[in-house]
């Protein structure tokens, strides 16, 4: 299922890079987080009128139920549970808006750094987020970092090097914008470390960041002032980020990734520039010169090396 998670994740760059020919990078950033966060909006709803439905018939089935009051507690703690994560308090929306402002800019560097480079070197430019997101919990002491991750760094420049292909001019204005856009990940996913306090948490901060990138599209958008077009193929890539990118990929990262050890699974991650190139190039017919798949080859390898010092960590954690 993760895997399937990366091939999601990876067709989103091709669909965003098809979306960009014919609207601007801020309109689509717009469109795809509000019809995302519309969609938890009404999944919220539901949720809640669901929950006091099931308030409502407590009573009733205290009344006639042979265990009585034991089923009673149970069920009415259940309902407290849920009721508290359909809630809002707690300081979700201060620390949601926080992490959603980092999520925010990555976003914004990511779509606007795609118009300017290709949709296979931006996949292998943010999957540099699996190298830079421990040495910055480590500068920042959210979390330990093993020397492997470290080790890392080496073959990423390497790589990024040969991606860049000094010799056909060098990194372009899009790769250094999503190279930046990698950086605001890794901070967003650092702070997120530190501000999801509990499991009941993660989709109540997953919409008010959605809802923040949403919001943050369309005031930027209307201060810029810039026109709005679209057509089919762009409503078609904005419905599958909303969707599938979107609130589909957050349900399916939440619900498996748990299941396996957070080093194995941010090495399954580094399938996502493979997923990203690929589709690339069977949808936008893109390919890669040699000099760029040998970078490719460094920067997974720089990737896959980061993720064994995760493997490494957790083991050493287990133990302990």
């Amino acid at each position: 299922m993760l895997i399937l998670l990366c091939g999601i994740w990876g067709l989103t760059f091709p669909a965003t890079k098809a979306a960009l020919e014919v609207t601007s990078p801020l309109h689509f950033l717009a469109l795809r987080f509000s019809i995302a966060a519309v969609i938890m909006s009404i999944f919220f709803a539901f949720n809640r009128f669901r929950n006091l439905r099931k308030k409502q018939i407590l009573p009733d089935t205290h009344a006639i139920s042979p265990v009585g009051s034991t089923v009673l507690g149970s069920d009415a703690e259940s309902l407290s549970n849920q009721k508290s994560a359909t809630g809002f308090g707690n300081g979700i929306w201060l620390r949601g808006t926080i992490v959603g402002l980092f999520l925010l800019l990555g976003f914004a560097l990511q779509v606007i750094g795609m118009k300017y480079t290709t949709a296979s070197r931006s996949g292998f430019f943010t999957g540099l987020l699996v190298v830079i997101t421990p040495i910055i919990a480590l500068l920042f002491r959210t979390s330990k970092t093993h020397w492997l991750s470290w080790m890392g760094l080496i073959p990423a420049i390497i790589g990024v090097y040969f991606i860049s292909d000094p010799g056909s001019g060098g990194l372009n204005l899009g790769d250094w914008l999503t190279i930046g856009c990698a950086f605001a990940f890794s901070m967003q996913m650092v702070v997120l470390e530190v501000v999801a306090r509990k499991k009941d948490d993660v989709w109540r901060l997953t919409f008010v960041q959605v809802a923040v990138i949403g919001l943050g599209g369309i005031v930027i958008s209307l201060i810029l002032g810039q026109s709005f077009h679209m057509n089919l193929i762009g409503w078609g890539a904005v419905m599958y980020t909303a969707i599938f990118g979107s609130i589909i990929a957050v349900w399916m990262q939440t619900r498996f990734q748990p299941e396996v050890p957070a080093g194995h699974a941010a090495m399954l991650f580094t399938s996502e520039p493979i997923f990203a190139s690929l589709f690339a190039f069977i949808l936008l017919g893109e390919t890669m010169t040699t000099s760029t798949i040998i970078g490719a080859a460094f920067v997974l390898s720089a990737m896959l090396t980061s993720s064994f010092g995760l493997v490494k960590l957790d083991k050493k954690l287990s133990t302990s």
